[in-house]
């Protein structure tokens, strides 16, 4: 079986909830997915899960219900979620799983951000010269892109508006940026589901 797909979505909104971990913002997020599929906890086979900031995504389970199932945590920086969802659809699409979910969480603390260039196995000077701030090292990483591509910045505007006009135009609004979304932190869980039955959701923190 080829065919995989994402039957519901959660989404946590973005924004600053004081003492509200980022564990718990992803079992809120599930629950959303759950109610948007029709699928229940205990039907969901196995789960791929990950974050930044949360080495042990797999604790989501106490929260939304301990039936046993597998729990794979993954870690791919910026892709993390991106990772996660690829494979729960190839856990289903393997035949091995009918129904999964997928999830990526964080919750990042006030302030600038500190992390460690090492922790990724990257040299000091990345930090120090700024491209372990994500939006100078994709925005370097676009201007490059559109160089080698003769691509024009009113192009790439283009993509960026539609993309957002897309996201406001879904039901639902916690997809949307808000000035608030903007100026707060981001966590997000993101899931996937097959065909057969399968069920997603995404988060990634916070605004309603």
């Amino acid at each position: 079986m080829n065919d995989v797909a994402i039957i519901g979505v959660g989404l946590h909104p973005f924004g600053r909830f004081g003492a509200k971990s980022a564990i718990e913002m992803a079992a809120d997020a599930i629950q959303l997915a759950l109610e948007d599929s029709g699928v229940a906890w205990k039907d969901i086979q196995f789960g791929i899960g990950g974050s930044y900031e949360v080495d042990n995504t797999d604790a989501v389970t106490r929260l939304v219900g301990l039936t046993g199932i597998p729990f794979t945590n993954v870690f791919n920086a910026c892709a993390t979620s991106a990772s996660a969802i690829e494979q729960t659809a190839d856990g289903i699409r393997s035949g091995k799983y009918d129904i999964g979910i997928a999830v990526g969480t964080d919750k990042h603390p006030r302030g600038a951000f500190t992390a460690d260039p090492a922790m990724l196995g990257l040299p000091a000077w990345y930090a120090e010269n700024g491209q372990f701030v994500t939006t100078k090292f994709f925005g370097m990483k676009a201007n490059r892109y559109a160089i080698d591509h003769n691509i024009s910045h009113e192009t790439l505007a283009r993509v960026a508006a539609k993309t957002i006009a897309t996201a406001a135009s879904t039901r639902r609004p916690s997809a949307a940026r808000s000035s608030a979304s903007r100026r707060s932190s981001r966590r997000r869980c993101s899931t996937t589901r097959s065909r057969r039955r399968c069920s997603a959701r995404r988060t990634r923190v916070p605004q309603r």
